[in-house]
């Protein structure tokens, strides 16, 4: 995916998704109701990823994220993240060592993922979540990795120019699940389905 393909970029966010956030300026802004934010644009949380902007910032910005989320992609960053989950429990999956790992985060909990860590947050209906993530500098490269979900072996990993996580993130998964050639392991010759809504299993909430 080239980078005029993902043109708009979060380093000067301008995008109608972090219009209705906030946005800094260099001034003191009024205290937020986070739930009545939430509230109020609970329309603008769509699948696959489910995310908008609530702060956008010179150094890091915010996103809060509603499940159900449809995704089977690994994020991997070159910064920290920070996961805060404000309703309901997810799972954060997490590739390490060669294996996947499930990583149950309850309501109230807070989950920390250090740099390098390929990780995918699966959130069930009814599910919110806040994130903070730095701010990434233009020409630092993005990771959006798939896994077999039948072998676990590497089918992609797609690098690109960080951009607006909440439109490039989606247009970059619905390329992969429309191309057969693409979405196929080349270890077993599994094809990665696009998902449908995360439902968390049994015994594991």
């Amino acid at each position: 995916m080239d980078s005029e393909t993902l043109s708009k970029s979060v380093t000067n966010p301008d995008t109608p998704d972090e219009a209705n956030g906030v946005e800094a300026d260099g001034s003191v802004t009024n205290p937020m109701h986070l739930m009545n934010w939430i509230a109020q644009h609970q329309a603008d949380f769509r699948p696959p990823v489910g995310n908008k902007y609530l702060y956008s910032g010179k150094d890091f910005f915010v996103m809060i994220i509603a499940g159900p989320n449809a995704r089977n992609d690994f994020h991997q960053t070159d910064s920290e993240e920070f996961f805060m989950q404000l309703k309901g429990d997810i799972i954060v999956k997490t590739h390490e060592d060669g294996r996947i790992v499930d990583h149950v985060v309850h309501e109230g909990e807070t989950f920390f993922i250090p740099p390098g860590v390929p990780h995918a947050p699966c959130r069930p209906e009814g599910t919110l979540g806040l994130v903070v993530e730095r701010r990434r500098p233009a020409g630092e490269l993005e990771h959006q990795i798939f896994y077999c979900d039948k072998c676990h072996g590497l089918v992609e990993d797609n690098k690109f120019d960080c951009t607006d996580i909440v439109n490039a993130f989606k247009q970059a998964m619905e390329d992969f699940w429309a191309d057969p050639e693409r979405s196929t392991c080349p270890s077993c010759g599994h094809r990665i389905p696009k998902p449908g809504p995360f439902v968390m299993p049994e015994g594991l909430a």
